[in-house]
């Protein structure tokens, strides 16, 4: 690899401290480097066309805005660690300039990890995105329980009273949905998780379902005599409020995310490092 975009999230790269650093490295080697700040730059659609990896100096949150930023594209990505835990990122600042040798030298392996589509159906249309981690529909008061109808494949499945019901991919099981109580999954498995979060029930479980699933939650009325509102997220980084009546049909997408893997660590081995034991 020769031409690389790093993408800087400021308020944890101080002065653009390590990225500045990256870029220096980089083209030291005779490779090509240049920074954006953010990822929701204008000039950033432009830059990743011209790349052919992509180093995030951030955390997990800004590895998936990044996710995001791609729109389908299958340059692949690897983070260095900014924040606290860091599932997505691959390395700590201290190993900054042996990942650049590595890169240089492709040595590495990529992932494809799947995404999840979900096409949300209102009174006023329909919008489709999609999600690396999870897709979540919550509530939208912090007082009030929601009810969600579940259907698989058009056919009713249950209907849960909770704080919300994640769908997550294998990727975002180490996310939301383990907080939510829900398991842990190989990253690079197909398959879909659905956690409910804070059931009002003693015995609602997390749901594996496959990739040829299709999976529709509906915001049901709960109360008559209140508005009932949810909130449907995309990975934390695009929500909207939805209404009763309103559904979202979720799926494996035919995005895929490529993450660059300097290691060959299994998942099991990170958990341990990450959340100690």
């Amino acid at each position: 690899m020769k031409k690389f975009l790093i993408i800087a999230n400021e308020t944890k790269d101080i002065d653009l401290k390590y990225s500045k650093y990256a870029e220096a490295k980089i083209k030291e080697k005779d490779a090509e480097a240049s920074i954006c700040v953010g990822s929701d730059s204008a000039d950033l659609s432009d830059a990743l066309d011209s790349v052919e990896a992509v180093i995030v100096m951030g955390g997990d949150g800004t590895m998936l805005r990044v996710a995001h930023a791609l729109e389908g594209r299958t340059t692949p990505v690897i983070g260095v660690n900014l924040g606290v835990v860091g599932f997505l990122t691959e390395v700590v600042v201290s190993e900054i300039d042996a990942m650049i040798d590595r890169l240089i030298n492709d040595d590495f392996v990529i992932e494809d990890r799947m995404m999840l589509s979900g096409t949300v159906h209102t009174k006023d249309g329909d919008t489709k995105l999609d999600a690396l981690n999870d897709i979540v529909l919550a509530r939208e008061s912090a007082l009030r329980l929601t009810a969600v109808g579940i259907y698989v494949n058009g056919r009713a499945f249950d209907t849960t009273e909770a704080d919300g019901i994640i769908l997550s991919t294998p990727t975002g099981s180490t996310g939301y949905n383990l907080s939510a109580g829900g398991p842990i999954v190989q990253p690079d498995a197909r398959l879909m998780v659905l956690t409910p979060i804070s059931p009002y029930s003693m015995s609602r479980r997390s749901v594996v379902f496959g990739a040829d699933d299709v999976i529709t939650l509906e915001l049901l009325e709960k109360r008559k005599d209140i508005e009932n509102i949810g909130l449907i997220s995309f990975d934390g980084a695009e929500s909207f409020n939805i209404h009763v009546g309103d559904t979202v049909d979720i799926r494996v997408s035919d995005k895929i995310f490529k993450i660059i893997k300097l290691e060959e660590v299994g998942v099991y081995e990170i958990l341990r490092k990450k959340l100690g034991g």
